[in-house]
């Protein structure tokens, strides 16, 4: 390394990293054992592949190493882990190093911890897509992630399950003990409802005082099960501010593929099937039945 370039890179409040042409590490600035905590004498002879936090699928590695081996500059946001296993983000630019004849010699890297920002980008996209009073998923997330389970179950030949759920005489608990007592009712079905499912199913708010619930892969009999074990739990009344308020909730459930083959249909007949259950005195699951 050039000494004037030495001086700089040393000096550099980018994290600067330096690999052979078969990605072994040859060199790393001050900055850059500051943000990951690893020395030159640690990271020496091995790859960055070092830091990997596991996040990046295989294509992510697979393009970077395309760009860069076609003599191009690769950019983007690393997700990576520190010599502590604490993970952050880095804004990295990777640039291959070429001799005269247009050999590469070096890969040369300099890069900035995006943590701060990433975090913050994380928070808006969450507050984006999440209910603020439940934290369950909203509306928006709900569809994106019913036509994702609907493209799954199709590819798989999988069944699946969904269920719109709505409390019952809200607008009287509302009415008797206030909007806050309506806002803790809200907060309990969320929470009541979400320990009865699966980390792999989905539970969301999409309206005033309705939620829905996906069940990817689950047999009718199965979801049945799991319908009743909310209804269940909902039943159970809730203690707020001194007081006792009672709140049930009324279950609508249709199946893929026996029932509708789309979202849309999907929902429709939960719906409906909703609307039986709470025209049935609530407190009550009930499967769409043609």
């Amino acid at each position: 390394m050039e000494p004037a370039f030495r001086r700089y890179v040393e000096q550099c409040p980018d994290a600067v990293l330096v690999t052979d042409p078969a990605g072994r590490i040859v060199y790393l600035n001050p900055a850059f054992e500051r943000m990951t905590g690893y020395s030159l004498a640690e990271l020496a002879g091995r790859t960055p592949a070092a830091l990997k936090s596991g996040v990046h699928e295989a294509d992510f590695y697979r393009e970077l190493w395309a760009t860069l081996l076609g003599g191009r500059e690769f950019r983007a946001v690393f997700a990576n882990r520190r010599k502590s296993g604490e993970p952050y983000y880095e804004d990295k630019i990777i640039r291959p190093l070429l001799d005269e004849q247009g050999r590469i010699t070096h890969f040369l890297s300099f890069g900035r911890d995006a943590t701060e920002r990433a975090r913050e980008f994380e928070k808006l996209t969450h507050a984006a897509t999440h209910d603020s009073l439940t934290d369950l998923p909203n509306r928006s997330l709900f569809l994106d992630r019913l036509g994702q389970a609907l493209r799954q179950a199709s590819r798989r030949g999988e069944p699946l399950v969904l269920a719109l759920l709505d409390i019952d005489r809200f607008r009287d608990t509302n009415n008797r003990d206030g909007h806050l007592a309506g806002d803790a009712v809200l907060q309990a079905v969320a929470a009541r409802t979400r320990t009865c499912v699966r980390e792999a199913d989905t539970v969301a708010r999409i309206g005033g005082d309705e939620f829905a619930i996906i069940l990817p892969g689950a047999a009718e009999a199965d979801a049945g099960h799991v319908l009743e074990e909310i209804v269940a739990a909902n039943a159970v009344p809730l203690r707020y501010d001194g007081r006792e308020i009672r709140a049930s909730v009324s279950v609508g459930a249709a199946s893929y593929p026996r029932d509708a083959s789309d979202d849309e249909a999907l929902r429709k007949l939960a719906d409906a099937a909703m609307y039986v259950a709470k025209g049935a005195g609530g407190n009550r699951c009930v499967a769409y039945a043609r």
